[in-house]
């Protein structure tokens, strides 16, 4: 007798800074209609959002630690107010223009230039032990793995074991704005760098069904054309970002884009916005969910990817 195949899916989940909490508007609605998520990565903000789900947490209380996150003191910090204040990194998409962005106004351009990160190492430490436990990522209840970019070599790096408050922070160490994170002889950076919406090292892992979702800023036409040099290289780059970012999620079987991009990356303060961008694409997009969740087709293609996996074999520890 044939065994049946379980139901579901895998989820790669993007990076964007506080448009992470769109994440967990996506995740009330998997919950709600009863759609069983198998394994999931994440990048940077995706990360952190996947591990509570990965945790076996309720979603309910992973939003009220989001609106608890959005009221400290972490939130309020004034250099993240001054980020904010000065528009930091709202009108080009990616993770290097932030740094560009920051050197054009000035006002944090001390920290760039003496300082090894504008919020420094006890500010994203603090971030992360707020949502995650002290635990290794082998005994989460679900697959899970964030990904992180390696500074020297500009590999991807696929953190799937160890421990997972270093992993997360890792995968969200921005450039410039987060230090470098030392993990087993490597110095580490936010996994947006090569991947901001994990889709090709999903497939990598075997995963199956999957549903990806994006939750950066999207490209827009810029009103006038760029005339000079800072602008015109700042501009190819964040061209340069979205083509790859858009090909990447074509590894996708199915593609979420919760509406946040014109919240500021940095706005903790709109989480509850956030949560309902993200419930109100999963909504939208609900029979396309339910159709990918019963799919048999990604059960044969996870078979595919893990075969190739092996046959390959695994790469010097988690890098691809």
């Amino acid at each position: 007798m044939t065994r049946a195949r379980k139901a579901g899916i895998s989820l790669a989940l993007g990076g964007g800074g506080a448009r992470g909490f769109a994440h967990l508007g996506v995740f009330q609605v998997l919950t709600q209609r009863g759609i069983p998520v198998r394994s999931i990565v994440g990048t940077s903000s995706g990360a952190i959002a996947g591990a509570g789900l990965a945790l076996g947490y309720d979603v309910a209380e992973m939003v009220e630690r989001a609106r608890e996150f959005a009221a400290s003191p972490l939130a309020k910090d004034p250099r993240v107010k001054a980020m904010i204040r000065d528009g930091v990194g709202e009108n080009r998409v990616g993770l290097g223009d932030r740094v560009g962005r920051l050197v054009c106004q000035g006002r944090l351009l001390k920290s760039l230039v003496l300082d090894d990160s504008v919020l420094g190492q006890e500010f994203f430490r603090a971030m992360v032990e707020f949502f995650a436990p002290d635990v290794m990522i082998e005994s989460l209840p679900l697959p899970f793995a964030a990904v992180a970019t390696d500074s020297r070599s500009g590999q991807t790096v696929i953190l799937d074991r160890g421990p997972l408050r270093e992993a997360l922070a890792a995968s969200c160490a921005v450039p410039g704005v987060a230090p470098l994170v030392r993990h087993q002889g490597r110095a580490l950076m936010d996994g947006g760098v090569c991947s901001l919406v994990p889709t090709l090292e999903a497939r990598r892992l075997g995963h199956a069904r999957l549903l990806a979702v994006s939750v950066d800023r999207a490209l827009e036409a810029s009103p006038a054309e760029p005339r000079q040099a800072l602008e015109v290289f700042l501009r190819a780059g964040d061209i340069q970002a979205t083509v790859l970012n858009e090909l990447t999620l074509r590894q996708a079987d199915l593609v979420l884009r919760p509406r946040v991009g014109h919240l500021h990356w940095m706005d903790f303060a709109k989480v509850e916005q956030m949560v309902e961008a993200g419930r109100r694409e999963a909504e939208s997009r609900l029979d396309a969910i339910q159709r990918l969740a019963a799919d048999r087709l990604g059960d044969r293609l996870g078979r595919a990817w893990r075969a190739a996996r092996l046959s390959l074999g695994r790469r010097s520890a988690d890098t691809v």
